[in-house]
């Protein structure tokens, strides 16, 4: 009897199988961005999605290569000219500065003496108004009747005089006549006054 014969087939050559390739799809490769921003600044067109990731994950880098783009010099000359203008316009203030002082320090004294005078004033026209209301017609006329009253009273006072023996009948003759006649020239003036009769001054 023969022996069996195996089953087993020897392996196929090893050329026929190629060792599997180590190397990603070129579409995962790093591609640079081509993008609006991209073609508006053309140095991030150079930069790989890592870099722009990185660019964007740092706040540091970021502001480094976006303040040393050439798009953004005329900005920061703009800036430093504003700051430059800024100083100078301070400085200038500052040069000011004694002139101002010296300002409101004279207005401010000026504006002492203003309320000074103005007191001055208020004494001044409380005393201009006193005196006039002295020399007011209500004033004027009731200084008359006080003063014709007086004069009669004062008459009175001489005859009495002369009742009780106080005096010759030469002297009170002489003196009743002086008195009368004052009395009469007030009374006829004090009439006329309140009658309205006396030119510029009213009742």
């Amino acid at each position: 009897m023969e022996p069996a014969q195996s089953t087993l087939q020897p392996p196929p050559p090893a050329h026929l199988f190629p060792p599997a390739s180590t190397t990603q799809p070129a579409s995962a490769a790093s591609e640079p961005v081509n993008d609006a921003l991209a073609r508006d600044f053309p140095q991030i067109a150079q930069m790989s999605r890592e870099d722009m990731t990185a660019l964007l994950e740092d706040d540091a880098y970021f502001d480094a290569f976006f303040n040393t783009m050439p798009e953004a010099l005329p900005m920061h000359q703009a800036v430093e000219q504003r700051m430059r203008s800024n100083i100078a316009i301070a400085q200038k203030n500052e040069a000011l500065r004694p002139n101002l002082e010296a300002l409101r320090t004279e207005t401010a004294n000026l504006f002492g003496e203003v309320n000074e005078l103005k007191a001055r004033w208020s004494h001044l026209e409380a005393a201009q108004a006193d005196t006039q209301k002295r020399f007011s017609p209500g004033a004027q006329l009731n200084r008359l009747r006080s003063a014709t009253s007086g004069q009669e009273h004062l008459s009175e006072s001489l005859v009495s005089s002369f009742l009780d023996g106080g005096m010759d009948e030469e002297s009170f003759v002489k003196q009743y006549k002086d008195i009368r006649k004052v009395y009469h020239r007030r009374a006829v003036n004090l009439e006329k006054w309140e009658a309205g009769s006396v030119v510029g001054w009213g009742r």
